[in-house]
């Protein structure tokens, strides 16, 4: 315990948690009821604990420093990729989208009526060069968007699977840093505060440091 841990404000819960359990543990209990503080003596171990976070923290410092370290990098690429790629794939899934719902639409849409117009103008013999102009645009039309709906569907499935890819990497790879801070938790309560709190529990409150 050379160099005492500083505790930062965002682990401080974790500290709680685990002193309260370290507290309650049989070896801090059996120490209480030797030292005859078993009524009270919980708090004063608490508040000793807190005010000798440092030095308790110590203890676990090579699993604190490979949690802290590993929590770094994964806010550091949080940062690092949301304001380029999350609105870059938005933009890319919406002209998919455009591609493959929007345009079929029109297209459709289109074909339908220069089908129906081109039909009904073939029975006017002197409109017939215009009918058969509508029929031609309105099978361009519908060949548009049959063709968009294709492409536009294999993008936006492209983009899906891309997606889901992406998000089981991130849930793989983060799997590393709950299991750090598991190890750091339960290193602190193991050689840091349980051995610390028995000691104070065995040590008379007017004599101990």
């Amino acid at each position: 315990m050379d160099r005492p841990l500083r505790l930062p404000q965002q682990d401080r819960a974790d500290f709680e948690t685990e002193l309260g359990r370290a507290l309650a543990a049989p070896q801090v209990r059996a120490a209480l009821r030797a030292s005859g503080e078993e009524a009270r003596g919980v708090e004063r171990l608490r508040r000793t604990a807190r005010e000798n976070a440092e030095f308790v923290l110590a203890a676990a410092a090579p699993e604190y420093e490979r949690y802290a370290a590993l929590r770094a990098d994964a806010d550091a690429d949080a940062v690092a990729r949301l304001p380029v790629d999350v609105p870059a794939r938005e933009r890319a899934s919406g002209w998919w989208g455009v591609l493959g719902v929007v345009v079929p639409i029109i297209a459709v849409t289109a074909a339908v009526i220069f089908l129906l117009l081109g039909s009904l103008l073939g029975l006017v013999e002197d409109l017939e060069v215009l009918a058969h102009a509508l029929v031609e645009a309105g099978w361009v039309s519908a060949g548009v968007g049959a063709v968009s709906l294709l492409v536009g569907g294999l993008g936006l499935l492209g983009a899906a699977r891309s997606r889901g890819s992406e998000a089981g990497g991130a849930a793989d790879g983060p799997g590393e840093l709950p299991l750090a801070r598991d190890a750091w938790r339960s290193a602190l309560a193991e050689r840091g505060l349980v051995p610390y709190l028995v000691s104070q529990a065995n040590t008379v409150p007017g004599q101990r440091r």
